[in-house]
């Protein structure tokens, strides 16, 4: 327990006192380090929203790495924070996405649909309870459905394909019947398209 939050706070201390050779180099390495291990504390996942809060403000997107001369891709911000998310798998997880996603609001990276529907899955009435009427998030929400289960899914089918992903989502449907029918209405619509 103490050796990644060490070598986590070893990585915070080097990108603040030397100069990076990529945009949140040090930060991303953190992210990924926390991102591996086998479960998560509300601790991890404080320090993981701090370290992308810094990427925000720096404007780093991806991590890149270098192979024979080229750069590639190893992951997204959005995909780190997306896993540690839903290993961490609590009430509070699910809040930070959704707060990460209203602070990305209006962004075209399709990874915050992807991730927040897994999260979705996971944690429904958690997803739910803080969207509430939230219109965008929702659609937003819909479209990472769309994405993750589109191998699946039909305009016929959607529904049963919806309640399939968590069993969760039947018990809670009385309480939210106003978010899920919005959500499946949207879903259908867009399978219509």
């Amino acid at each position: 327990m103490r050796k990644p939050i060490l070598i986590i706070l070893f990585f915070l201390l080097l990108s603040s006192l030397h100069a990076q050779t990529g945009c949140g180099i040090n930060q991303f390495k953190a992210l990924t380090i926390i991102s591996k291990k086998y479960s998560l504390t509300d601790l991890d996942l404080d320090i993981s929203v701090q370290l992308l809060k810094k990427l925000e403000r720096d404007k780093c997107y991806d991590y890149i790495g270098k192979k024979n001369g080229h750069e590639y891709v190893i992951a997204s911000r959005t995909y780190l924070f997306g896993q540690i998310c839903l290993k961490r798998n609590s009430h509070s997880a699910a809040r930070e996405y959704i707060n990460y996603l209203k602070r990305e609001h209006g962004s075209a990276e399709e990874q915050l649909s992807f991730s927040f529907e897994k999260i979705f899955a996971k944690r429904p009435e958690d997803v739910l309870s803080l969207l509430r009427n939230d219109h965008d998030l929702l659609n937003q929400l819909g479209w990472g459905f769309i994405n993750n289960h589109s191998a699946e899914l039909t305009e016929k089918n959607c529904k049963a394909v919806f309640f399939k992903v968590s069993p969760k989502i039947r018990e809670i449907y009385p309480k939210y019947k106003k978010e899920i029918d919005y959500l499946l209405n949207d879903i259908a619509n867009e399978l219509k398209g």
